[in-house]
């Protein structure tokens, strides 16, 4: 059964069917600001727990504190007051991040160099995600990443 959670509650334990079926294993509603992020990486890691897929909960806490940063960064010049959205979701032998925001434009790698403090998010997710990647959604768009959580279940 999928989680779904608004930013006023705390994760708590849920029963969990065995194995994990293909879907939304979770979805958590976010505040846009800068405690969005420490609450996606506990999500994901309850889930990652949860969903007997530990093997890539620190890979998957990393990518979504990137991508939940980015968002209430870049989205909230758009919509300043709009919630994030976290859809955490089981494909195959795939788990799938995405986080959604009410910005349309898509995330662009920038250029650094070693004494810039930011900026390499993308790359940080493309080294770390099997894959990564943008699309629009009604509401602007999602950016998500997948990591292979269970391999040979697919």
């Amino acid at each position: 059964m999928p989680v779904d959670l608004r930013e006023t509650e705390q994760p708590t334990p849920f029963p969990v069917s065995s194995p994990c079926p293909d879907g939304v294993l979770g979805r958590l509603v976010l505040p846009n600001d800068p405690r969005a992020a420490g609450r996606a990486r506990a999500f994901v890691r309850l889930l990652t727990a949860a969903w007997r897929a530990a093997c890539v909960a620190e890979a998957a806490e990393l990518c979504v504190s990137e991508l939940v940063t980015n968002a209430h960064r870049h989205a909230a010049a758009a919509e300043p007051d709009a919630p994030l959205e976290l859809v955490v979701l089981r494909r195959g032998e795939r788990l799938r991040c995405e986080v959604h925001d009410g910005d349309p434009r898509v995330p662009r790698p920038r250029d650094t160099d070693a004494l810039d403090e930011a900026g390499r998010g993308l790359l940080l997710l493309a080294a770390t995600a099997e894959e990564h990647g943008a699309h629009a959604t009604p509401r602007g768009k999602a950016v998500w990443f997948e990591l292979i959580a269970w391999p040979g279940r697919g």
